[in-house]
């Protein structure tokens, strides 16, 4: 018994320095670690749009907010507007890390200096350049352990070389249609046999998509692209030009990819929706291009057959329009050509001055000091299963409104929604004439526009709608 005793004892003796050194060997390995400290001082006040980067991070700094595709709403990246400030610069830096929350935690905010700390000591190895849009000025630095740091001052962003950008391929066979408008726009344009995918909300909210479009069912698309593009998915499909929204940094991805890209653009005017026509057809060829001519000549011709009539009504008999937005305390400002649309068809733009975009917020009590005599709702798509009349008996209902006169008088429209919405897109000037001859039936007595919608479908989208498929549109019913 004592002879096993010393065995066990000997044998512990043996054993006990080897793990002392190993356990000497992992401490050196990584027990003494220093967590890496890493510091952005931000100065100046953004005086141009444009991205800024950081880390693996990029915030969009948009123009103003007709700029920006997703409006107001609430689900989209972080972002910034010309006019941003140091603090709000490093507010924005500190919530898209909290948002990603992966490599990094925020320490402190505070006075333009963020201050952020490795979660895992040791994760990082190296960081990248930071960038921003001029008059905006961040200067990074490190502390805690040797990194390479690739620059402590920021480049500017919005400056950038004509010559580096992706020139189109002179015939493109893959086109990824992104941007919401987009798939109606390359269909029109003739090309819609070359789409390689698209994105969900082209026919998440429109039937009538997927009747009339012959492919659209089977192209593949991409998910919610309204906040933000997956580019590794997007970069699956191989496209020879992405039609996109207008975001820098998705942008600034797909010139580094060397994929050439066209951002979609908010129009202020209506000459805006043809120049977006022009510019895609220019990416195409000329029979794209003679597609785009036949277009802008048809568009000139019914605005200017309503104008003619419009332009001749007394301002004191055009009424007060509002144009509401996916809820009626969203609507349309001066940046946004739907304030054109209402005056072409004989209105008078109640929110014609407010500094806004498209669907933008405002309050109750600005809605009641405009107190429109008619108002438009866009209630977005049709798949949400209410029938006009029912959207106007929810809104004339609620006693918040009942003292409007557009609700007194049961003056509320909902705008009729087809492969798109109408009043984005190349349906607009449908939209124009619908409304002119809502406003003033008396004037427009004569327009059949069963008859516009389905000479616009057959023409543009080489559909042969019936009357009462044309009837259904205008009404936003789906397709039975």
């Amino acid at each position: 018994m004592e002879i096993k005793e010393k065995r066990k004892s000997f044998g512990l003796k043996k054993i006990l320095p080897v793990l002392a050194a190993l356990v000497f060997c992992l401490c050196l390995a990584g027990c003494g670690e220093k967590y890496l400290e890493y510091t952005i001082t931000v100065a100046g006040e953004a005086t141009a749009s444009g991205t800024i980067t950081f880390l693996d991070y990029s915030i969009n700094v948009y123009q103003d907010l007709a700029s920006n595709p997703c409006g107001d709403c609430e689900d989209q990246p972080v972002h910034l507007y010309v006019g941003a400030d140091a603090e709000e610069t490093a507010q924005a830096i500190s919530d898209a890390i909290e948002r990603a929350d992966d490599l990094w935690e925020v320490e402190s905010c505070e006075d333009g200096v963020v201050v952020l700390r490795e979660k895992t000591a040791g994760s990082i190895e190296e960081i990248p350049t930071v960038t921003a849009p001029e008059g905006l000025t961040l200067t990074a630095s490190v502390s805690g352990r040797e990194v390479t740091l690739f620059a402590g001052e920021s480049e500017s962003s919005s400056d950038e070389d004509a010559d580096d950008e992706v020139e189109y391929p002179e015939d493109p066979q893959r086109l990824a249609a992104v941007y919401g408008p987009s798939y109606e726009l390359l269909t029109m344009l003739g090309v819609e046999d070359k789409i390689v995918v698209r994105a969900d909300v082209q026919t998440a909210d429109f039937p009538w998509a997927e009747q009339v479009f012959s492919r659209i069912s089977e192209v593949p698309m991409l998910n919610n692209v309204h906040t933000s593009v997956n580019f590794e998915e997007l970069m699956t499909y191989d496209p020879d030009i992405v039609y996109t929204f207008p975001r820098e940094n998705e942008l600034t991805q797909l010139k580094k990819a060397g994929v050439a890209a066209l951002a979609g653009e908010t129009s202020e005017t209506l000459d805006g929706v043809k120049e977006q026509v022009r510019n895609y057809a220019a990416t195409l060829g000329e029979d794209a291009e003679v597609r785009a001519e036949e277009y802008c000549t048809y568009f000139d011709e019914k605005l200017a057959m309503v104008r003619e009539i419009t332009d001749e009504i007394p301002e004191e008999e055009k009424p007060t329009v509002y144009y509401a937005g996916v809820d009626i305390l969203t609507t349309y400002g001066k940046y946004s050509d739907l304030i054109e649309v209402i005056e072409a068809a004989g209105g008078v733009a109640v929110s014609a001055d407010l500094e806004a975009g498209n669907r933008s917020q405002i309050n109750y009590e600005q809605l009641m000091t405009w107190n429109p005599d008619v108002i438009f709702i866009d209630h977005g798509g049709m798949n949400d299963g209410e029938t006009v009349e029912e959207l106007k008996e929810e809104l004339m209902s609620n006693t918040v409104y009942a003292s409007l006169t557009a609700v007194q008088n049961g003056e509320i429209y909902v705008s009729p929604s087809g492969v798109f919405y109408w009043d984005m897109g190349i349906q607009k000037i449908l939209l124009v004439m619908y409304m002119a001859q809502t406003l003033h039936p008396d004037e427009f007595a004569d327009l059949d526009m069963e008859q516009e919608v389905m000479t616009f479908y057959e023409t543009f989208f080489g559909y042969d709608l019936s009357r009462d498929e044309a009837y259904r549109i205008l009404n936003r019913l789906s397709p039975e």
